[in-house]
């Protein structure tokens, strides 16, 4: 590649030689002699320097021969990844497979060795489906989605187009659903299913139960990390982007592109409003309104120091008594 090639697919401003050959990309910390680094701050392009690269790509001007300016360098390095590290996936249906009956398999499917495919499933053009992967009777996979290896995808299970599953992830299993009574504890039969919209991306070891009776859903475009819970008969909406260990409790929504940092714990039944940000280790048992930051985590702070303070807020009820 070249450093103009760089400049026209990111409409950034080029500085220097758009002849200059890159032999590929590398990062700040481990600058790499021939290749493009990509610095999102001024301790970045530091850090490049010494290692001398051959351009840089930026935000500002900068004291180098080669570089390329644009207004954002994220955005820039994920047109760059895109279009130079394209992610390649085979074709091919391998005779190790189990397909079930009444199986509908569009163009440039690949279905790996050790994956079963149950009856009546769909798989559109361009699904990849991995090694040791279960998608169950009745589920549809959508045009271009990938399920990597080891994903379990249970009966009637509906996924759009360009969605990525990764490993370990299990969809569609039955919610914490239970009545307790006289006769002990009774389980409620879950007989819905999961829909993930299109462009959803879900990280491995990652949940989504099925509802009950309707349908737990994830809304278009959203992206779930790994190590996340999602019970049943949640509502998750547009653009969400949900960290890695959050647990949602059953019946939850949410509305358009909200946040939710790593640890966050939300309540069954709760709302939580457009645009929303819930900062890591909260708790959320309410609903949120839109368009605000919500946050109630206690960072670490040393121990002796805690327990003084856990101690004085033990006293508090008893001071505001007084204080009355």
């Amino acid at each position: 590649m070249k450093l103009k090639d760089i400049a026209e697919l990111t409409g950034g401003e080029l500085y220097g030689d758009p002849e200059l050959e890159l032999a590929g990309v590398s990062s700040p910390q481990n600058p790499k002699l021939g290749t493009v680094v990509f610095c999102q701050s001024e301790k970045d392009v530091e850090r490049a320097l010494a290692g001398n690269p051959s351009a840089l790509v930026v935000n500002r001007e900068v004291d180098f021969t080669h570089y390329v300016k644009v207004e954002d360098v994220r955005y820039a390095l994920a047109l760059f990844l895109e279009r130079f590290y394209p992610e390649e996936h085979p074709e091919g249906i391998s005779e190790k497979a189990q397909i079930g009956k009444n199986v509908s398999i569009g163009e440039r499917v690949y279905i790996a060795p050790f994956t079963y495919i149950g009856d009546n499933v769909v798989l559109e053009d361009d699904v990849k489906v991995y090694p040791f992967t279960y998608v169950g009777n009745n589920t549809f996979v959508g045009e271009g989605t990938v399920l990597f290896s080891g994903v379990h995808i249970y009966p009637n299970t509906v996924i759009g187009k360009g969605v990525r599953i990764h490993s370990g992830t299990v969809i569609g299993a039955d919610g914490f659903g239970y009545h307790i009574g006289k006769g002990g504890i009774k389980k409620l039969n879950h007989i819905g299913n999961v829909i993930i919209e299109d462009f959803v991306e879900i990280g491995a070891n990652t949940t989504v139960d099925r509802a009950m009776i309707d349908s737990t859903r994830v809304g278009k475009f959203s992206k779930l990390d790994n190590l996340v819970m999602i019970a049943h008969n949640c509502d998750i909406g547009e653009g969400n982007i949900i960290v890695s260990q959050v647990g949602i409790s059953g019946s939850v929504r949410t509305g358009k592109n909200v946040i939710l940092a790593g640890q966050v714990g939300v309540a069954d039944h709760v709302y939580i409003g457009d645009n929303v940000m819930v900062t890591a280790k909260s708790g959320v048992s309410k609903d949120l309104p839109p368009g605000k930051v919500y946050g109630a985590s206690l960072p670490a702070i040393e121990w002796t120091k805690w327990r003084r303070i856990y101690a004085s807020l033990m006293k508090l009820p008893d001071i505001v008594k007084k204080l009355r």
